[in-house]
């Protein structure tokens, strides 16, 4: 399957998607701090924000492929060992070294907010991005077919590891209502992908595929834009004051969610490379098992940690972190796509 032509051309707005959370942060913060009583009165605009941010990534999902996918087991293969048996476990170990250990040493966090932060850190590992990982997939230039593949596989996998990985890495410290968890996990993973399968097979079927992508999956796009801009000036309105008491928070997610996407991007790509696959190929594997699906850790942080409110504060400083470094990440990708492809040209001659 051919990606979208709206990727293929990403303008201004969304190269600069960076700096528009940047100013829905302040806006947000101005919300919370001047119109306290209409911020409260936003707070149902989250699930529904939440909810149109994952659903146009479902969209673009087709079931079919996933018989192209049984065809190329290995590249499967590669993302569910590291998405499901790293990923977690990695972010897990990160958070433990600075929020349990480093930070409360040196006195930069309490013991309690450090577990809250870990908490946080610990939900942005359990699911890997099954949005915005196709927009830097397309900016890499990488695959565009295999990446929606291991996407839909992402999408499904998910929906069954999620509660269990947070009841594994959460619950050994922290008490959690797994029936919230569930919910959590069924509203913005499972019914998003109902829907996304329905409406791609209805308008295919009374449309075409073309008119999907040309026409349809470009307004999908700018929704899912909006809703994260839109999510993002609620959640700093309702939960700003937090960061407001502590702006150091930003830097202390930073460095061990920083940390964990060069470690893990660079991994994945060179494991990927010496298995023997192209650099495009290698580019999709590491930009689908690093990007994070903060929209459901965001989600379950509002749901099931509602009582914490420092949890759903470092989910939601998890994209202001991830964007600028994925697209730090683009640029080395296609560095190392021109240097591949350099080299082949010199090795032709």
């Amino acid at each position: 399957m051919k990606m979208s032509g709206e990727t293929k051309a990403l303008g201004w707005i969304d190269r600069l998607l960076a700096v528009w959370i940047v100013l829905c942060i302040i806006i947000g913060l101005a919300f919370g701090t001047y119109f306290p009583d209409l911020s409260e009165q936003l707070e149902i605009g989250i699930p529904i924000g939440l909810f149109l941010m994952i659903y146009p990534a479902m969209t673009k999902i087709e079931l079919g492929e996933m018989k192209e996918a049984l065809k190329s087991p290995k590249q499967v293969s590669i993302i569910v060992f590291f998405n499901y048996a790293v990923n977690p476990f990695l972010l897990y170990i990160l958070g433990y070294i600075f929020f349990d250990q480093l930070f409360p040493a040196l006195g930069l966090v309490t013991i309690e907010m450090g577990k809250n932060l870990w908490t946080g850190l610990i939900l942005l590992g359990v699911a890997p991005c099954i949005a915005m990982v196709l927009v830097w997939t397309d900016l890499a230039d990488g695959n565009g077919p295999l990446g929606i593949v291991l996407m839909a596989w992402n999408s499904i996998i998910q929906v069954l590891t999620t509660p269990f990985y947070i009841a594994l890495l959460v619950g050994t410290y922290i008490a959690i209502d797994m029936m919230m968890i569930g919910q959590s996990v069924l509203l913005y993973l499972g019914l998003p992908l109902l829907l996304g399968v329905i409406t791609r097979r209805e308008v295919i079927k009374r449309k075409s595929e073309e008119w999907l992508n040309n026409k349809l999956l470009p307004y999908f796009n700018a929704i899912q834009l909006l809703a994260l801009l839109f999510t993002m000036i609620v959640m700093f309105a309702l939960q700003g004051d937090v960061i407001v008491q502590h702006p150091e928070l930003i830097w202390q997610m930073a460095i061990p969610i920083s940390l964990f996407f060069f470690l893990l991007f660079n991994l994945v790509y060179f494991t990927t490379e010496r298995v023997g696959y192209n650099s495009q190929d290698c580019s999709t594997m590491a930009f689908h098992c690093t990007g994070r699906n903060f929209e459901l850790a965001i989600a379950i942080a509002l749901t099931a940690f509602a009582s914490i409110p420092m949890v759903a504060v470092s989910t939601v400083v998890g994209p202001l972190i991830e964007i600028p470094v994925m697209l730090v990440l683009v640029k080395i990708a296609l560095r190392r796509k021109k240097h591949h492809e350099m080299r082949k040209q010199a090795l032709s001659q």
